[in-house]
Order: C-alpha cells, then sequence, then structure tokens
C-alpha cells in the first residue's frame, strides 16, 4: 500500500506561489508526534484476522453449524475441545434437546454432530483469539510513551469495545435459535409463516455488521497513521521545507474538494454497508434459495407477484397481540419476507456498481485536489463492486453452494476496504499536526514584513 508523499508539486498553482520560504526560527521546531507505524501493523493484522473471521462465520451459517453449540460457556471450559467418547456423548445429548435436531436434523449420526461442532467451535476459538490478539498489545502500546497519540488510544479503546460487544453478540444471535420465538403468541387470523430452528437474522445482521464496523475502525486508523508518518517522515528528510510541506499536506486534506469527496465517499461506504447488511437478512433467511434467477424472479418478471412481496404474515405485530399491525405491511415483508429481501438485495446490489462507477469517476476528477491514492482505491472499489455483483449472480443461479457464496461475503469485506482506505487516505490529520500547522502559519504571519503607511 503506497500513500501520497505530500510536497508542494500537488498543490494547484494559485496556491504553491502563496507559500514563501520558512524563516529560520521555524526550521528549527520539532516535527510533530505521530503515532508509531507498529500500532499500524498490528491494526492491519488484527484486521487481517477479523476479515478472517468474517469467513469463517459465513461458513458456519452456510454449513448450518451455528447451533450445534448450545451453551456458551466464555470461560476457559468453551475454549476445549471434546476429546474422549464419553465427551462428545455429552454435546450430542446436548444438542439433541434443541429444536435443530428435533424438526430437521432427527437422522444426524454423531459424526454428521462432530463435523458442525467443529466449525462452530472453531468460529469460536479464533473470536477469543482475537480478542487476546489485539487487546494485549494494544494496552502496551497505550503504556508505552510515545507510540501512541491521544486520538490513538481512543480508537484502540473503541475497537476493543467493540470486540467485546462482537462476543456478546455472538452468543445472543445463537440463543435465538434455541427457542421458536413466537410460541407463546396467541392464535391469529393470520398466522405467522411455519417456524424453522435457526438464529433471528436480525441478530445476525447485528453481530455481521459489529464485525464490519470493528474491521472498518481498525483498516480506518491504520491507515490514517501511516498517511501521517508519512509526512513527519519527510519532514524530517527535508526540515527546511517544512512550511510548505505541512501547508500542501493540510491543503490535500482541508480543502473544499477534499471535504466534499470525504463526504460522498462516507455516503458510498453507508450505502455498501447497508447492501451487505441485507446480504446478511439473505442469509439468515435462507433467501438465497427462492427465485435462483437473474435477471427476472419469475415469469419474466423483474420483482415477483405483489402478493408475494407484501404478504400479510410477515407483518409486525405489536406485543402480546394476535392480528398483524396493518401499518408495518411494509415495513415487515422488507426485512422478513425471504421474497422481499431477495428483491431488495438485488436492487441494492445493482445499484451499488451504477455507484461505485459514479463515484470513481468523480474521484478522478478531483485527482489535484486530494492525495493521489484516493481515486485508486475508489477505481478499485468500482472493479471489485462489478465482480462482488458477478459472484452475487452467480451464487443465486447455482444455487448458494459453499465456494461461491463464501467468495461474495469475502469480496463484500474487499469492497468495504477500498472505500475506507479511500476515506482513511483523505481523513482530517491528527491534532498535533493541526496544531503544528497552526504554530507553522502563526510564526510565518509574525515574520512577515509589515507595510508602509
Amino acid at each position: 500500500m503506497s500513500f501520497q508523499k505530500y510536497s508542494t508539486s500537488s498543490v494547484s498553482p494559485a496556491f504553491e506561489s502563496t507559500t514563501s520560504t520558512p524563516p529560520a526560527s521555524e526550521k528549527a521546531m520539532p516535527v510533530p508526534e505521530t503515532t508509531s507505524k507498529v500500532v499500524a501493523y498490528h491494526l492491519l493484522a488484527s484486521a487481517a484476522l477479523v476479515f478472517l473471521i468474517i469467513i469463517v462465520g459465513g461458513i458456519t451459517r452456510l454449513t448450518e453449524s451455528g447451533l450445534s453449540i448450545t451453551e456458551w460457556n466464555p470461560g476457559l471450559k468453551g475454549m476445549r475441545l471434546p476429546q474422549t467418547d464419553e465427551e462428545w456423548n455429552e454435546e450430542w445429548d446436548k444438542y439433541k434437546q434443541s429444536p435443530e435436531f428435533q424438526m430437521l436434523n432427527a437422522n444426524m449420526s454423531l459424526d454428521d454432530f462432530k463435523r458442525i461442532f467443529l466449525w462452530e467451535w472453531s468460529h469460536r476459538i479464533l473470536g477469543r483469539f482475537i480478542g487476546v490478539f489485539f487487546a494485549v498489545p494494544a494496552a502496551l502500546f497505550c503504556m508505552r510513551k510515545g507510540m501512541t497519540t491521544p486520538d490513538t488510544r481512543k480508537a484502540l479503546l473503541a475497537i476493543a469495545t467493540g470486540i467485546g460487544f462482537q462476543g456478546f453478540l455472538g452468543w445472543y444471535m445463537v440463543a435465538s435459535g434455541l427457542k421458536n420465538p413466537h410460541a407463546d403468541e396467541p392464535a391469529s387470523a393470520v398466522p405467522r409463516p411455519d417456524w424453522t430452528p435457526r438464529v433471528d437474522h436480525f441478530r445476525l445482521a447485528a453481530h455481521l455488521g459489529t464485525a464490519f464496523i470493528v474491521y472498518i475502525g481498525m483498516v480506518y486508523k491504520a491507515v490514517s497513521i501511516l498517511r501521517d508518518n508519512a509526512l513527519v517522515k519527510n519532514l524530517k528528510k527535508s526540515p527546511n521545507e517544512t512550511g510548505k510541506m505541512t501547508e500542501a499536506f493540510m491543503y490535500l486534506l482541508q480543502n473544499p474538494k477534499a471535504r466534499a469527496f470525504r463526504r460522498v465517499g462516507t455516503g458510498m461506504l453507508l450505502f455498501a454497508f447497508t447492501t451487505a447488511i441485507y446480504g446478511a437478512f439473505v442469509a439468515g433467511l435462507d433467501a438465497g434459495l427462492v427465485y435462483n434467477e437473474f435477471p427476472f424472479m419469475g415469469h419474466h418478471r423483474l420483482l415477483p407477484p405483489k402478493e408475494e412481496v407484501l404478504d400479510p404474515r410477515y407483518s409486525f405485530r405489536l406485543k402480546n397481540s394476535s392480528e398483524p399491525d396493518a401499518s408495518m405491511v411494509a415495513f415487515g415483508n422488507m426485512t422478513q419476507n425471504p421474497v422481499t429481501v431477495q428483491a431488495i438485495h438485488r436492487v441494492l446490489g445493482i445499484s451499488t456498481v451504477v455507484a461505485m462507477i459514479a463515484f470513481s469517476l468523480y474521484a478522478k476528477r478531483l485527482k489535484a485536489y486530494i492525495p493521489k491514492a484516493a481515486p485508486r482505491f475508489a477505481t478499485g472499489a468500482a472493479h471489485m463492486s462489478g465482480l462482488q455483483a458477478l459472484l452475487g449472480i452467480s451464487t443465486l443461479l447455482y444455487m448458494v453452494p459453499l465456494p461461491l457464496a463464501s467468495l461474495h461475503q469475502a469480496g463484500s469485506v474487499v469492497l468495504l476496504t477500498m472505500l475506507t482506505c479511500a476515506l482513511g487516505v483523505t481523513r482530517k490529520p491528527n491534532a498535533l499536526i493541526r496544531a503544528f500547522a497552526q504554530r507553522q502559519r502563526m510564526m510565518a504571519g509574525s515574520t512577515k514584513p509589515s507595510k508602509s503607511p
């Protein structure tokens, strides 16, 4: 990953002409402190592990392994894999009490159970490993003087909190599949669709969404640390050019067009994130197994019939109410009906491709006003969105085979990575660099000759 070398050559001529040679007192000013690059590399390594656990989690869902362990066991007990036949039979007996076994897997053998158990166990162990891998070095970085800046310490604390919350959400999600959530509802003239033992798709989306946010936070902070270090390195190489180089750096990140690019880029990231969350709805509802054709959804229609898209059985119901809420028919179907959810995900996927192509062209138009890396990442996002769409269509046509579905999920993470990096290289500099730039301006202003009356 390369980063822009900030110099006056990357600034518009009008701006460059206003930059004067720094005075001698300015040359002696020490360069600002930044977070050590070691912290950035640790964040990127942690992000790679989060990428891996997202893929493992997707495979766990696709192989229907997530409900194989019916207890949380957050301590050491949950880390130990059964060794003896007696221990395996104990776990097997627990699983036999679950709705998934009784309703779907009554003919499953012990060997089959071991296979799905290992996927869920691996997912949980990897999650705990990531927590330790991130938290222990991060704590040491924060305690060691000079390795982190205040804003980095806040970011590391936020990421660590997100990892812990992610673990809680994992069990909260699994618990939703161990009992029919509608079992105690009163009888209704509009009954719900038959319940299938699986985790609640809202909780699944929250679990995946939190993993995305933690991942984005790691990559974003790592890229910004490396970018700030690139500036400081250049300042140390050319101490007599600190004024020009700092002003060029600040200009590239704070001019109006750069700010506009960040706003558009943030919108693109949120749009891609929303598309990925709807992908989680599709996975949680097994919506990829309906209408396995493209671009139509039955009888040469781009969208299914109205009675399928707005099925009253999927309407939200008020607590303790037997009848659906008529005002919530549309929202209930948009989030709970497999047919409607797949249709929305299709529209979002195609729209994402169009949006990313437009974002890439927009970035190229602004290449003189933003860091050189930003248009490259925007172009990468456009290419990845196209590949991601092809993977999604192939996954649908072949009825969700494991390899294609896993690649499709990995593609969503790569797309989010490209957009995050585009924002990371254009984010405002840390507080110490901003203060340094302000001092540079003040000193330059104080040395200008006064105008004659």
